[in-house]
């Protein structure tokens, strides 16, 4: 008797009942934070252009880590929590979750892209509305049916039969009351937890994304004396990723970042829609996105209309360039790198680029110096110097705080008006750490060269042991005297040795040799110098 007992409970448990499984939403954050980080110097310019192109894939690249907060109400017992609104770009497996007081078992990432395939996939079994105009008469007729199968081949029931879509010979269109749920142009976030007792908790979710960078640029202008400058920096922000956050805390991280391959967004999912319906399908089929319309309020913007969002958000130009500079970011430290505050929050929104200045220095002292790189056997053409800034990144000479690398644009004062000069790029400079710009050729300034010797002293396996002697003239048509360096080119070159010069070389701030010149007014100056390399 007892085991009769046994084997009816036996069959009654896989027909019993199972206990709900509460499902949570938390439709975003209350507020958000963001640290923007870059892994080397960005130039802005360039990045601008490219958000202008349609194949280039900003929404991948840069590295943000977003720290969330928000209110969830945490049932008892075993739930879902789904938290939507995270950033496009999310890189689910760096997601942590504190605040709340239960166990999660499983932690899951969806972005099953809205499109015209997947409303199709998802609404099988539901009922929809065909429209069906007449191309020639214009006549609309409109009818319920139940989406039997898709999205490759669809098949309706209409009046209890069976019809393939687009096989009627009539311009036809589904038209959907609601968007069924999964379905977007954001990713989801979910978490299954186990709860010993419900109520409101509030929680940080921080997780890294991708689509947002940073850059720096720099403006100089020169004093009126020309013995100082003004150098103001601003940083660029630039969002090309499909989440806005605003009134967001930032800060951005100066420094070369160590990252891998590992820390890459989750991709949508994308069905796509197939017609089956003969000759449809062979010659002259289409997945017309416009066959499918969504009517409701779920309705996501530019999903069905012409293109879905992942692909809109993708083709999109940055939408807007905010500047804003009425004060000052602060600086800190973050292990071996630099961070930036800025002073207030902000709205860091879905494509859009914003500047704020972090620099601003005065009667900063600098030196300005020409010169001219000259190479054994390169006696055809005169070589024209470039002109380069030189400053010294220390408290007595106006700096003395991090620069993080980026362009420089500079500006000179003449006629009372200031006027574009040039433009320069740099590296990440430390304190202490000199800055040299070049800032593009000099004009009245020519440097002629005469490779007077050049033999083979010593044959190698790979290289042979050069010497060289070279004569260069430098002529000044300036009206001014004018300082130049001259530079060997060979000095990076393996076994490189000044063997005998009729002047003193230098060791720049560089770490390669020079010879310095002060060539008069309408004046020449003359240099001989003799050196060993090996190439």
């Amino acid at each position: 008797m007892r085991r009769l007992a046994l084997v009816a409970a036996l069959l009654i448990l896989p027909g019993a009942p199972a206990r709900a499984q509460v499902e949570v939403v938390s439709p975003g954050p209350e507020r958000a934070a963001v640290v923007v980080y870059r892994d080397r110097p960005v130039n802005t310019a360039e990045l601008l252009e490219r958000s202008g192109q349609p194949w280039e894939r900003l929404d991948r690249e840069g590295l943000a880590l977003i720290v969330e907060t928000r209110t969830v109400d945490l049932p008892a017992g075993e739930a879902v929590i789904r938290f939507r609104g995270v950033a496009t770009g999310i890189a689910p497996q760096t997601a942590v979750l504190d605040g709340l007081p239960a166990r999660v078992v499983e932690r899951n990432t969806d972005f099953d892209l809205l499109s015209p395939g997947s409303l199709i996939e998802r609404s099988v079994g539901e009922v929809v509305r065909v429209v069906r105009t007449n191309p020639a008469t214009g006549e609309r007729v409109e009818k319920a049916a139940v989406l039997r199968a898709g999205p490759a081949g669809t098949v309706l029931e209409i009046d209890g039969r069976l019809e393939a879509l687009d096989c009627s010979g009539l311009t036809e269109r589904i038209v959907f009351d609601r968007v069924p749920e999964g379905l977007g142009d954001q990713p989801v976030l979910s978490v299954r937890t186990r709860a010993g007792t419900g109520g409101r908790h509030t929680v940080t979710l921080a997780y890294l994304a991708t689509g947002l960078q940073w850059s720096a640029d720099y403006v100089a202008r020169v004093s009126p004396d020309g013995e100082t400058l003004d150098l103001a920096g601003w940083i660029t922000l630039a969002n090309f990723g499909g989440t806005g956050f605003p009134a967001a805390p930032v800060q951005v991280v100066a420094g070369n970042l160590n990252r891998d391959d590992d820390t890459a967004p989750v991709e949508p999912v994308e069905v796509r829609r197939s017609p089956a319906c003969w000759p449809l399908d062979t010659t002259t089929g289409s997945d017309e996105i416009g066959a499918v319309v969504v009517t409701g309020r779920r309705t996501a913007v530019g999903a069905v209309a012409g293109a879905p969002a992942a692909w809109a958000a993708e083709e999109t130009d940055v939408g807007e360039i905010v500047v804003t500079g009425s004060r000052i970011v602060r600086l800190g430290e973050l292990g071996d790198y630099k961070i930036y505050t800025l002073p207030e929050p902000t709205d860091v929104l879905a494509r859009q680029t914003k500047q704020v200045q972090f620099i601003e220095r005065e009667n900063v002292r600098f030196s300005r110096v020409y010169s001219a790189g000259v190479e054994v056997g390169n006696d055809a053409d005169p070589v024209i110097p470039r002109l380069l800034l030189r400053l010294r990144n220390e408290e007595g000479d106006g700096l003395g705080l991090p620069l993080p690398g980026g362009g420089v644009t500079l500006m000179e004062t003449a006629g009372g008006r200031s006027l574009f000069a040039g433009q320069a790029r740099f590296e990440d400079k430390g304190i202490g750490l000199p800055v040299e710009l070049s800032f593009g050729e000099a004009m009245g300034l020519t440097v002629a060269q005469e490779t007077v010797e050049d033999e083979v002293i010593e044959r190698r396996d790979w290289r042979d042991l050069h010497r060289a002697t070279v004569e260069v003239v430098v002529r000044n048509d300036k009206s001014a005297p004018a300082a130049l360096e001259i530079v060997p080119m060979e000095w990076s070159l393996g076994d490189f040795r000044i063997i005998r010069s009729d002047r003193r070389h230098v060791v720049t701030d560089g770490g390669y040799p020079a010879w310095r010149l002060t060539v008069p007014a309408c004046g020449e100056q003359t240099l001989r110098y003799t050196i060993q390399y090996e190439d």
